[in-house]
Order: C-alpha cells, then sequence, then structure tokens
C-alpha cells in the first residue's frame, strides 16, 4: 500500500490549530475578548507575526472578530461563522463525521441536489449534456471505490452547473472536501452498479428536460443514500472496510 508523506505543521497552523480547539470546546468563551498579540505571542512562545497572521486566518473562518482599536473577539462561530468555520470543524474531527453534521450535511445535499436537477433539466446546454455523459461513463467504467467516489462529486457537480446557476456550483465547491469524504463512504456500503443506475436515471431525464422526473429521480437516491449512511453509522476511517 501508498504511505503518505508526514509534513509537519507550521508554527502559524499549530497556533490556528489551538486556538480554534479552545473556541470550539468552550474553553473561550463567545464575546470573550483575547489578550493582544504581544501578550499572547508571549505567553505561546511565538513571533507576533505567526500570531498577526494566525489571527488574521481565525477571523476570515468565522471564528473571531477583529475590532479595530478594541481589540480581537471571539465570535459565536454558529452565528457568526461561515463555511470556512464548518471546514475547520470537519478538519478539527479529523475528518470524520459526528451524527449531528452529518445529519445536517445530508439534509442540504438533498434539498439542494433535487432542486439542482430540476434546474438542470430546464436549463442545461448540450455542453453541459456531454459533460455528465461522459463523467456517468467513467463512474460505470470504475472499479476502485475512491476514484469512482472522486467522479461522482464531479458528475454531480456538471449537474449543478447545468443549472446556469452562479451560486450552486461555488456552493457544491464550497463543501468539495465533505462532500468526497461522505461519498467516499457511502461508496464502501451500496453497491457501484446501484448508484451508476440511479445517476444515467436522472442524467436521462435531465436531458430529456423533464424536470418532474429529474427532481423525483434525485429525490429517491438522496433519501436512499442517507438511509444507507445512517444505518450505518458510526463509520471507520475513510478508506477503511
Amino acid at each position: 500500500m501508498p504511505f503518505q508523506k508526514i509534513v509537519m505543521p507550521t508554527m502559524k497552523e499549530l497556533f490556528v490549530r489551538q486556538m480554534e480547539s479552545m473556541i470550539l470546546s468552550g474553553e473561550l468563551a463567545a464575546g470573550e475578548q483575547l489578550p493582544n498579540e504581544r501578550d499572547l505571542a508571549a505567553q505561546m512562545n511565538i513571533s507576533r507575526t505567526v500570531v498577526n497572521s494566525g489571527i488574521q486566518e481565525l477571523a476570515k473562518n468565522g471564528f473571531v472578530c477583529i475590532v479595530p482599536r478594541k481589540g480581537t473577539f471571539v465570535n459565536d462561530f454558529l452565528r457568526q461563522g461561515n463555511l470556512g468555520t464548518l471546514t475547520s470543524i470537519f478538519h478539527h474531527s479529523g475528518g470524520q463525521f459526528d451524527m449531528s453534521m452529518l445529519t445536517a450535511l445530508m439534509e442540504y445535499r438533498s434539498i439542494n441536489e433535487q432542486k439542482c436537477a430540476r434546474l438542470a433539466a430546464e436549463r442545461h446546454t448540450e455542453d453541459d449534456l456531454k459533460r455528465m455523459f461522459e463523467l456517468l461513463e467513467q463512474m460505470e467504467a470504475c472499479r476502485d471505490p475512491e476514484e469512482c467516489a472522486e467522479v461522482s462529486t464531479r458528475f454531480h457537480h456538471a449537474i449543478f452547473l447545468a443549472t446556469q446557476n452562479l451560486i450552486y456550483p461555488l456552493m457544491y465547491n464550497s463543501f468539495g472536501e465533505m462532500s468526497l469524504a461522505v461519498t467516499q463512504i457511502l461508496f464502501r456500503h451500496l453497491p457501484l452498479s446501484q448508484i451508476c443506475t440511479a445517476m444515467r436515471s436522472v442524467a436521462e431525464a435531465i436531458a430529456a428536460r423533464d424536470a418532474d422526473q429529474a427532481e423525483e429521480l434525485m429525490a429517491e437516491h438522496t433519501v436512499r443514500c442517507s438511509q444507507i449512511l445512517m444505518e450505518q453509522y458510526p463509520f471507520g476511517p475513510v478508506g477503511t472496510e
């Protein structure tokens, strides 16, 4: 089996991880003001440059708020966070899903994938169809589950692109890492043939511009996937049996 390279985290990454951990655990409470950069650097035995760049990243990911001339304050990340916050939470969990995150992700995906299947049926171009069916054929030819999962995520993204809506494919990209992880889990528990059959039916409905059928078939597929995932929870690490 191939071995992954061991890469040492930078001081900034270590700083950000520690701060995120303290915020997520509640050790740093929402609304609490952080020490100034000089004091933080001294307490954590790192440079002010590391602290400054780390604070900027924490702010970008919704964990803290920088108020000019007042200081840096811990956010209530559920109310003030963003997609960066969600990605950080996923990384903090070691790339694993707890039941609440899995349920939330599948609810979000189910609603959006059904809607996008409908819009794709109504708005697709010939180039959109060509891309979808090329990816579908790649998925049907796959034998490696992880490769199949990667192709599957690109197939779903192609449906989102076919909506001709700027927001949907960009939002799909934002959830890309988590979507791939949950798809890899799904491909361990649902036969590839079933997934390919379901997706070919959706693609054919889209090609026929049958929006009702495309939405209904996607709904059936996402509900089935959610049921399988809930039945199999908790999972082992992605990529293991």
